[in-house]
């Protein structure tokens, strides 16, 4: 059989030959553009054949896969073999000229998101038609519901993240939950199941560590325990968990108070370990208590009582001055029949009643019962953070923070005399920096200096109840703010005084003042009074700001050797201390009654009126500087300096801790 046998159609060639001659392998054929023998082979590079422009066919790479190939736009012919997915020679389109797929061609025309049905691959993409009318995929908006819509304590309905991928929304492992065999439960692949490892303690770092308890009263996480009536606020190291006992807000507030906290279940240890720290009256007033429940707190049986037992730290009487760092180690072993069951746990606090002043709670830290189920990983931590601190998993499994460095701005901006801008505390929290209630006063409220009360939830009230002077009418409160300073070591006894001491003179009494109370100093006598202690006073006092009137004016009187021995100095300063002006030098002058020698025997009644001119300052803000400075401890005779009815830095009567609305 000849060769061209073996090709289909051969018989048909063979025919032919007989009419217009054999073929002749040596003098190929011409190819012609419409002979489809001359098509370019899945390995041609070259373009001299014309083709459909956009149109792709397969092509073989060197590897042996099949690459793609495209028609160029002008149909001159195939460009090269793409085996990558990109574009490598620049006969074909350009890719950056055209949305179109190289493996596909354009992307369809459309003129509504219909047309593009069949474009997206999972329930996170949609086909859009764009405003150029062709198709596109694009991702749906994040929170649309997708994929699972279980909704259980640890897995929310599953949702898209915005770039088109859904999301499982499972809890992190670890976390707590409530629906297991045993009741101590962490979630587990979105499924709530038996915790099996546990945090050694529970040092109440994040939201996470009070997970499960049931709080009542003002029980809650603290960073400080609250200021009370006489002192601003006890700053912790870290946060505990605790409560602010007859505290109430607006901070300091009085209340009564019966309260507790009880813990999720949990196998119950040998010992209840924690630390402790109250200031409050303790036993027979302020009372606590630790109990246990067996059954799921149905029933609680008391394991320590402060009123039945007591001889714990926690019962005992502490008050203000009370260090942060000053906490009882407690130890408290339970009922050998209940260690190791499962139970609950009771912390209870009962004030009594709304005393006292001092008081700031009960807190407690580092315990070795309700512990975290040990987290897997930061992720199951990751949503405790904040602004000063990203949620992670501690070395023993417990959830901490990874603070930010301290002083970093954080939380409200605002920048007043009442309210600083908040700052991180470098050990992961955002402290609020307000000034304490009625303990800090102010001079930026609307009325402007001395016609503000004291500070109020971080603003600065208008007072209510201003005096017309400063008449020491209110005691302590007419002189609160202001600085008191012992210049020499000796002492500063600048107070509210109804009489000018006795001296130690023979039969000497006290002197009443007729515009009692009054402000002064006693100069160099030393209480008790009436023996022959002296002493060597220098000191000096600087009022709160006020706007400085045209004349400063106030009631003086002074027993003692004056001007050369006895020295007296009024200072003004209108840049907040940073610099002061001399009004009145007894030493220089301009000479004032209150710079004389003025002897024993003067009556309470006979106050020099002052007046000193302070034009000058008129309008602005200012603060006053007193000095006052004995030399030594002569002379028996005197009995010191004293001031009324001072037309600046007037007092505020408004209530210091006013009552809640």
């Amino acid at each position: 059989m000849a060769w061209f046998s073996k090709i289909p159609g051969a018989a048909l060639i063979g025919l032919g030959c007989l009419t217009v001659g054999c073929f002749n392998p040596d003098n190929p054929v011409t190819p012609t553009d419409t002979d489809p023998s001359t098509s370019s082979s899945p390995t041609d590079t070259g373009t001299d054949t014309e083709c459909t422009p956009g149109v792709s066919q397969d092509c073989a790479c060197d590897d042996g896969t099949l690459g793609s190939q495209v028609c160029a736009a002008d149909g001159s012919g195939f460009g090269a073999c793409d085996c990558m997915g990109g574009v490598t020679s620049t006969t074909g389109p350009d890719p950056d000229s055209s949305t179109a797929d190289p493996t596909t061609g354009p992307p369809p025309e459309c003129v509504v998101d219909a047309d593009c049905g069949g474009m997206a691959s999972g329930e996170c993409e949609q086909d859009v038609c764009s405003d150029a009318g062709e198709c596109e995929v694009q991702p749906a908006a994040e929170g649309t519901a997708c994929g699972d819509a279980t909704n259980s304590e640890c897995s929310a309905p599953d949702t898209c993240d915005g770039r088109g991928t859904c999301s499982a929304n499972d809890q992190g492992d670890g976390s707590a939950c409530t629906n297991c065999p045993l009741g101590i439960c962490a979630c587990a692949a979105g499924t709530c199941g038996d915790c099996n490892s546990f945090a050694p303690s529970n040092n109440f770092i994040t939201t996470r560590s009070v997970e499960g308890w049931t709080l009542t009263g003002d029980w809650a996480l603290y960073r400080e325990a609250p200021q009370n009536q006489v002192n601003g606020p006890v700053l912790f190291t870290s946060q505990v968990l605790g409560t602010n006992g007859n505290r109430s807000s607006p901070l300091p507030g009085a209340e009564v108070e019966a309260s507790s906290a009880r813990t999720p279940p949990g196998v119950l240890p040998a010992n209840l370990d924690f630390l402790s720290w109250n200031v409050d009256e303790g036993s027979g007033f302020d009372t606590k208590a630790i109990n246990v429940s067996l059954d799921g707190g149905m029933t609680f049986s008391p394991v320590f009582d402060c009123e039945l037992t007591g001889g714990l730290p926690f019962c005992d009487f502490r008050d203000e001055t009370r260090a942060a760092d000053d906490w009882d180690v407690i130890s408290i072993p339970l009922p050998p029949p209940m260690v190791g069951q499962v139970g609950i746990i009771e912390f209870t606090y009962n004030t009594g009643d709304d005393c006292c002043g001092f008081e700031k709670g009960w807190y407690v830290d580092a315990i070795n019962f309700a512990t975290e189920c040990a987290c897997a990983n930061d992720a199951s931590c990751a949503a405790l953070g904040g602004d000063c601190g990203d949620g992670v998993c501690g070395a023993l499994g417990e959830c901490e923070l990874d603070p930010m460095a301290i002083d970093t701005a954080c939380g409200d901006g605002t920048d007043v005399e009442c309210n600083a801008p908040d700052l991180c505390d470098g050990v992961g929290y955002c402290l609020p920096n307000q000034a304490s209630n009625g303990l800090s006063t102010c001079s930026d409220c609307a009325m402007g200096a001395g016609g503000c009360t004291f500070c109020q939830e971080g603003v600065c009230p208008d007072c209510q109840n201003l005096s017309a002077l400063n008449d020491f009418q209110s005691g302590s409160l007419a002189f609160n703010g202001w600085l008191i300073e012992d210049l020499s070591g000796d002492g500063a006894d600048w107070q509210i005084y109804f009489s000018a001491p006795q001296n130690t003179e023979p039969g000497s009494v006290p002197v009443p003042l007729s515009f009692a109370p009054s402000f002064g100093t006693d100069g160099n006598r030393q209480a008790p009074y009436g023996g022959a202690l002296q002493e060597v006073e220098h000191s000096r006092i600087t009022t709160t700001p006020d706007t400085v009137p045209a004349s400063i004016m106030f009631d003086s009187w002074n027993v003692d050797e004056g001007s050369g021995f006895d020295t007296k100095l009024i200072e003004i300063s209108t840049d907040g201390g940073m610099t002061w002006d001399v009004l009145v030098d007894c030493n220089l002058g301009p000479p004032q009654p209150f710079c004389m020698n003025v002897p024993d025997g003067r009556l309470g009644t006979d106050w020099d009126a002052i007046v000193i001119d302070t034009a000058a300052y008129q309008g602005m803000v200012g603060q006053l500087r007193f000095t006052y400075n004995t030399g030594d401890t002569c002379c028996g005779f005197e009995r010191g300096w004293f001031i009324d009815n001072l037309n600046f830095a007037e007092y505020c009567s408004d209530p210091q801790f006013p009552l809640p609305l």
